[in-house]
């Protein structure tokens, strides 16, 4: 999986923190087992998976199940996974965060919303606070994040979370746009906001 994160210091053993992140209106918290339905009624509308794996269908339950028990078992190993999104009244909205991408090579920051949510401009705050909350907490060098190529709302997203057009690819059969922040241009475009 390539170079391995240091475990976030916020990360005990035996006591995972409640709320992972906080912006204006969301908080990231670590799935439990206990999310399965939540998970399986943000995968179960198809439009909310036009753009990811299976496409345009209802997830199978099964496949609900794998991906939140990767989720659960990825953050209790390394602190990174994809986590639950709520807002901060503790409305489930959908799920953000991290996995490992082997081509290319990388962390992959990723979100999906429920439909309720869209249009809210929920993606592009936790896409920011995430992209911060990555290089603050991990020793990683760079973060990369895609989306099929006509996906245009998504692509903005990734733009507005300071991130830059890197490599046009095949993913999954389907076209695909990645975008790539590297850690300088992170700390370069923090610095500048500051001044």
């Amino acid at each position: 999986m390539g170079r391995v994160i240091a475990r976030p210091a916020f990360l005990d053993e035996t006591e995972l923190p409640e709320i992972l992140l906080k912006t204006a209106r969301l908080q990231v918290l670590p799935f439990e087992d206990a999310d399965f339905p939540l998970l399986l009624d943000l995968h179960s509308d198809p439009e909310v998976n036009r753009y990811h794996s299976p496409g345009p269908v209802p997830m199978a339950k099964e496949e609900a199940r794998r991906r939140l028990n990767n989720y659960v078992q990825m953050h209790r190993q390394s602190g990174v996974s994809k986590w639950k999104l709520e807002t901060l009244d503790g409305e489930f909205v959908g799920r953000a965060g991290f996995s490992w991408q082997q081509e290319p090579a990388g962390y992959e920051l990723g979100y999906s919303l429920k439909r309720s949510a869209w249009g809210r401009g929920y993606a592009t705050e936790i896409a920011r606070e995430l992209v911060r909350w990555f290089f603050e907490e991990t020793d990683h060098d760079h973060l990369l994040a895609y989306a099929v190529s006509e996906n245009l709302a998504s692509l903005r997203v990734m733009q507005k979370a300071g991130m830059r057009l890197w490599l046009e690819m095949e993913k999954h059969d389907l076209p695909c746009t990645f975008y790539r922040v590297d850690r300088t241009e992170f700390e370069n475009l923090s610095n500048q906001q500051r001044v």
